[in-house]
């Protein structure tokens, strides 16, 4: 047995050389990279034994995963609540073999301008260590998966995402079907023209009253410190209450204030709107008014509003509940409402029935922030006050009279 210590440098001159020398090859990676040394692995992918890639925060290149659709023995990795974190290179001709495991993936950094520190081993294949290794390769079977067309382009899409967010998520997979329905829809495809354009359709209402409408509300919103110091009216046209005697006098008649879901007929809400609730206003401001959302913000606006309703014949539930969040926060929230539930359900593959308070953030809040035209950059001009309101308008697309 000979042993020696390999850089990335090093790494990378010894991979360029091993690939084409050897007959099998077998790699683990938790990361990889197209390139030169990837286009040397693929033009040799007759070889492959068994070549694993992680997803994981969707670092691997796309190319890199286009490169592996069809290929056999090829696989990605991936298993829920666990990293994908090997680095292991194994070549063998007849009874001689290579292998190669430490610190380095197989990216650009990892076979370039990283510190990586990797032992380059060189044995009969009847070496128990190359037993060991293959055995570990042979480990992965479980929760490794070939790579197919529809695999490779969500994960493109994905990626892209990923790419704007300072940690993102592993991917959803395909054979991860419930979730993947979710991701795959048409409605997280559409890039921002095509969004804006059917958005702008809104055959049931009007864009530009839809628009004004949305502005007011986020003037009202940023004059204020808190809900509270809103007037009843002003509670009322936020909340969607559009009893003909709600605003009356008030300036605001002119508004369509049940655009966007009206909730005239959910008497305890009405209620507690008409009476400013001190529980119902804490909600409302336990969202910023700006900047990032989080998920412990949400949660805390559910409690509060769930509390609200302690001493009411009827409990809060999520149509009341987002109707406020996408008149604060339409850049986050939309506004799930007898007219745009079944759409919407089936856009974002959930059971209509099964939508509450406690799974609405992970049914429709978190595949939203995955849509292409949600994560694209702000556009200028009129369609900037589009691109603000971006979640709530959701509500054009997928709204019908009932």
């Amino acid at each position: 047995m000979k042993v020696s210590v390999l850089d990335a440098s090093s790494l990378r001159k010894t991979l360029l050389r091993l690939i084409p020398k050897h007959d099998k090859i077998y790699m683990a990676v938790a990361w990889a990279d197209s390139g030169p040394v990837a286009d040397k692995l693929i033009e040799n992918k007759r070889k492959f034994e068994s070549v694993t890639v992680g997803l994981d925060f969707c670092a691997t290149d796309p190319d890199f995963v286009d490169a592996l659709q069809g290929v056999r023995n090829s696989f990605v990795f991936k298993k829920q609540g666990a990293c994908f974190h090997p680095k292991a290179y194994l070549f063998v001709t007849g009874e001689n073999a290579e292998a190669i495991v430490g610190s380095a993936n197989f990216t650009r950094g990892g076979l370039g301008s990283n510190i990586e520190a990797c032992v380059h081993v060189r044995c009969s294949v009847s070496d128990p260590a190359i037993a060991s290794l293959i055995a570990m390769f042979d480990s992965f079977a479980p929760h490794r998966q070939p790579v197919t067309r529809l695999l490779a382009e969500s994960y493109r899409r994905q990626a892209a995402i990923a790419a704007r967010k300072p940690r993102p998520a592993a991917p959803v997979l395909p054979t991860e079907t419930k979730d993947f329905r979710r991701i795959d829809s048409e409605l997280l495809k559409m890039d921002w023209p095509t969004f804006i354009r059917e958005v702008r359709k809104d055959p049931n209402h009007h864009f530009a009253t839809r628009m004004k409408f949305l502005r007011y509300l986020q003037s009202l919103f940023a004059k204020v410190g808190s809900f509270s110091a809103l007037s009843v009216a002003e509670w009322k046209m936020v909340a969607g209450i559009v009893h003909p005697d709600a605003v009356a006098d008030s300036g605001l008649e002119k508004y369509q204030i049940g655009w966007f879901g009206s909730m005239q007929g959910s008497g305890s809400f009405t209620n507690l709107i008409a009476n400013q609730d001190e529980d119902i206003a804490k909600a409302v401001d336990a969202i910023p008014s700006r900047g990032l959302v989080t998920k412990a913000d949400y949660d805390e606006f559910c409690e509060l509003f769930t509390d609200a309703f302690s001493n009411s014949a009827r409990v809060g539930r999520h149509p009341t509940a987002t109707r406020l969040l996408a008149m604060k926060r339409p850049d986050v929230f939309v506004c799930v409402n007898n007219g745009n539930t079944a759409n919407l359900a089936e856009a974002l593959s959930f059971a209509p029935s099964t939508l509450g308070l406690d799974n609405y953030w992970e049914r429709v809040v978190e595949p939203i922030k995955m849509a292409d035209w949600y994560n694209s950059k702000r556009p200028s001009g009129k369609q900037a006050e589009a691109w603000d309101c971006r979640a709530a308008l959701v509500d054009a697309i997928y709204y019908e009279e009932v």
